[in-house]
């Protein structure tokens, strides 16, 4: 049974003044425009007033009594009509296929935002809802913060550069375009090298406790997960007219490239990748793990050598993501398990410095990949010019998939958990907890949404305040939906 709070004796005779008020505002539409009242006013009419109806009928305990029944579908209608509330306040702005004349649109936007305000009334009803039960004991949290909050900046570091480029990063910064470019690059390497570290904090423990079967089943389900979030990106982007019917055909069976999310489809792969990765830590050890660098890039000088299928062949689309030739992709499967094995050496040093009961291993670890990443770069890059030096890391050594691109992604993924862990206590503030963090927790929802906000969003001024409004709508968006989400989903 859902104990809630009770409605305010007012609350009713609002939403009945405001069905009224939209279905007046209706009429008026109609004879402003002069359109003839046809059965289908007659609906959107009536609709209009059932709000009202039902709460007048709640008041009088007619229905009161069967709310918890209806907690679930309510939920589910509200998570529908936001969705749908969005994307149709967003159509006159937008290249939608679905086209809506504006006098259409005109008629259906007094509906559209009575039930869109209704649907924030009722998260706000389960966000109180929420708040006015006990607090339950809190449980042994065995989430390290500060790898939930790295995480999340490296999901605000990409996010955010989805959200430049719909503007131009040559329009926005001019001539340090390639050094904010740079530095959102290390979004992926941070990404990529944290999720390492959860396939031996998470996966490899419940290989351990629950069998390799557990973990191939978790692993699984997660790729189509993934796979099904990119999907919906995919749809977004073709529903938009950002691809073409077949482009977006071939993008989903990995035969084209997504405009922003490619770390979705590269997570489907990847994470399936993991279950022989796994198989290998738990069977050889730690020593298993350290050596796969060493092959990856022994390999790659065969790799290089390959003569790969011209790019204009789609399934040259599907080998770059693998392999990264040609050079189509900025993620590289293959390449990638150098980020992951950094990722599951930290992650064991760390293990192994707590149980130890001091952060000796953990941090001389981070030194010593640190300053072997410093020396491939030194190496690889030296002697260059600064600008030639970020335009290469920006541009080039990413979309080839060159050495310097993962061993400096990889400093800057080190130093970024090294800072996080020294401001673990702090990162503990609930201000970082609802927003950063949160997005490290969910970084599937905030993958996709924010991918997907950015993709949507109209791009109609380079002027500083939209722009910057714009980005807080795309990072925040995300914060704000998988927020709702919870409220929606959550069982009592």
């Amino acid at each position: 049974m859902i104990k809630r709070p009770r409605f305010g004796n007012i609350t009713p005779i609002i939403i009945l003044a405001a069905s009224l008020l939209c279905s007046i505002s209706l009429v008026v539409l109609l004879q402003l425009f002069d359109i003839q009242l046809s059965a289908w006013h007659v609906f959107l009419i009536a609709l209009t007033l059932l709000p009202g109806i039902l709460a007048i009928g709640f008041k009088n305990k007619i229905f009161s009594n069967h709310i918890n029944k209806f907690h679930r579908l309510f939920s589910w209608t509200t998570g529908t009509i936001l969705l749908l509330s969005f994307f149709f306040i967003l159509e006159p702005y937008t290249r939608f296929r679905i086209e809506i004349p504006h006098q259409v649109w005109l008629v259906w936007l007094p509906v559209v935002l009575q039930y869109g305000l209704l649907s924030l009334y009722w998260v706000v009803y389960l966000w109180v809802l929420q708040s006015t039960k006990k607090q339950r004991p809190k449980e042994s949290n065995s989430r390290e913060v500060f790898i939930d909050f790295a995480r999340g900046f490296a999901i605000l570091l990409a996010v955010g550069s989805h959200a430049f480029y719909a503007f131009g990063y040559d329009v926005l910064f001019g001539d340090v375009m390639y050094q904010v470019m740079s530095l959102t690059r290390f979004a992926t390497p941070s990404f990529v090298l944290i999720t390492g570290m959860m396939f031996e904090f998470v996966y490899l423990r419940k290989a351990e406790k629950q069998g390799f079967r557990a973990t191939v089943n978790s692993l699984v389900m997660r790729a189509l997960q993934c796979y099904g979030a990119y999907l919906i990106t995919v749809f977004i982007e073709w529903f938009n007219q950002q691809l073409t019917t077949t482009e977006a055909i071939n993008t989903s069976l990995f035969l084209g490239n997504s405009l922003f999310s490619g770390i979705l489809k590269f997570y489907a792969l990847f994470l399936l990748l993991a279950i022989p990765i796994i198989w290998l830590r738990k069977r050889f050890g730690i020593g298993a793990i350290v050596v796969i660098p060493i092959i990856v890039w022994l390999v790659d000088i065969l790799l290089v050598r390959i003569v790969w299928l011209a790019k204009e062949n789609p399934i040259a689309h599907l080998t770059a993501l693998l392999f990264g030739h040609p050079a189509l992709s900025n993620f590289s499967v293959w390449h990638s398990l150098t980020f992951m094995s950094f990722g599951m050496v930290v992650a064991y040093a760390f293990k192994t410095s707590k149980q130890a009961g001091n952060w000796r291993t953990f941090q001389v670890t981070l030194l010593a990949l640190f300053v072997l990443c410093l020396g491939a770069s030194l190496v690889s890059v030296l002697p260059m010019s600064g600008e030639d030096f970020f335009f290469n890391f920006s541009n080039v050594y990413r979309i080839n998939h060159q050495i310097p691109y993962y061993s400096i992604g990889s400093m800057g993924a080190f130093l970024l958990l090294w800072i996080t862990w020294k401001l673990r206590d702090f990162l503990r503030h609930p201000v970082w907890k609802h927003s950063v963090t949160m997005l490290g927790k969910d970084s599937l929802w905030a993958f996709a949404v924010g991918n997907s906000l950015a993709a949507v969003l109209p791009a109609l001024s380079n002027k500083a305040w939209f722009v910057t409004l714009f980005t807080v709508a795309v990072l925040g968006g995300s914060v704000v939906v998988i927020k709702v989400k919870d409220l929606l989903i959550k069982r009592d």
